[in-house]
């Protein structure tokens, strides 16, 4: 899979003013975006127009970051919507340039030597969750369910029936090696039957969609009443995303596209139809550890390895865990897990 992204640069300089430089912080050195007075068209990727609350009001670019794990090329550019704390690309990407934002190395697609444990680790815990929430039985469908190593874990805890969806195909592959029901795309094309599971788990995948919003209406249709919405996804309301800024570990640009805090996502749930939100503080030090690696990488030429992660990237989890510890206890981590109930 290649590595290039070309931006739409000439639509986003016909919204901004002459280029500055941007500094790292997020809320420092804004480029202010103009707008025309009617609302663009659906199709409009400028990104201008805040696609949770609508609004087309002081929506500026807040930062400008580089992918400083994979080497993805290009300057990505953050919005950020005053009105419901969204975060997003600004212009969005095309979507015919998104599957290049992965490449073959990226770890949900294999088992990762440096990460791969604490992955295993995460999803063994996700899976007792999932069986508090739903008990031994019912459909559950993964989605980004990669080369199918949550489903193992779920599939190891109790008797459900799994079904998963992923964008690439080679990890969709594996995870059908591995005995999984996985159709290979988007979710929002995914031919599941609507009204049937019990579960929809999202972890760490509402960020990367361009439209999170029918992502999550999607999920809401393929729901049974009564069903369950279940996910993590970075919180920009955290202390280490106003440290780190462009660094930040859970920027993640590109693969990352639309960054909530706990505001937006109550919001975006509710949106669609979901009731019963309950946002729940998690202790991840990726906003920390990767984000060190980012300045490293950035700053004093730290060399990353294709695989995103420098192989003592356990030792940088370390001393993170306290901070990240009282970032949870004071409900500004910079993970947040989600669980929405359909009516």
């Amino acid at each position: 899979m290649g590595h290039g992204v070309t931006l739409p640069s000439a639509v986003f300089r016909a919204r901004t003013r002459p280029p500055r430089r941007i500094l790292g912080g997020p809320l420092q050195g804004a480029v202010v975006i103009t707008f025309p007075v009617s609302v663009p068209a659906a199709e409009d990727v400028s990104g201008s127009v805040c696609d949770l609350c609508g609004t087309d009001r002081h929506v500026a670019v807040r930062l400008e970051a580089r992918d400083y794990e994979y080497g993805v090329p290009g300057v990505f550019r953050l919005a950020r919507c005053p009105a419901c704390d969204l975060y997003f690309q600004a212009p969005r990407p095309a979507l015919g340039s998104i599957p290049t934002f992965y490449p073959l190395t990226y770890p949900v697609y294999g088992d990762d030597p440096v990460t791969g444990w604490l992955f295993r680790v995460m999803f063994w815990l996700e899976a007792r969750r999932i069986a508090r929430l739903i008990g031994p039985r019912g459909r559950v469908l993964d989605v980004g369910c990669g080369a199918g190593a949550a489903l193992a874990a779920m599939a190891h805890r109790e008797n459900w029936e799994l079904y998963g969806v992923e964008l690439d195909p080679g990890a969709a592959q594996r995870a059908r090696a591995l005995g999984f029901n996985v159709q290979q795309g988007d979710l929002i094309q995914a031919d599941f039957e609507p009204g049937t599971f019990a579960l929809v788990r999202m972890g760490h995948v509402l960020e990367h969609f361009r439209e999170p919003l029918r992502a999550l209406k999607r999920a809401y249709d393929l729901l049974r009443p009564g069903g369950i919405l279940f996910g993590e996804t970075p919180n920009t309301a955290c202390w280490d995303f106003r440290l780190f800024g462009r660094y930040w570990g859970a920027l993640h640009v590109p693969r990352h596209i639309t960054l909530f805090c706990e505001k937006a996502l109550r919001l975006a749930c509710r949106q669609v139809g979901f009731e019963e939100v309950r946002v729940i503080p998690r202790l991840r030090t990726v906003g920390w550890s990767a984000g060190l690696q980012n300045f490293l990488s950035d700053r004093w030429g730290l060399r990353v390895p294709p695989n995103g992660r420098v192989k003592w990237y356990p030792l940088l989890i370390v001393p993170f865990l306290p901070v990240t510890a009282l970032q949870a206890l004071v409900s500004r981590p910079a993970t947040i897990a989600f669980v929405a109930r359909k009516p």
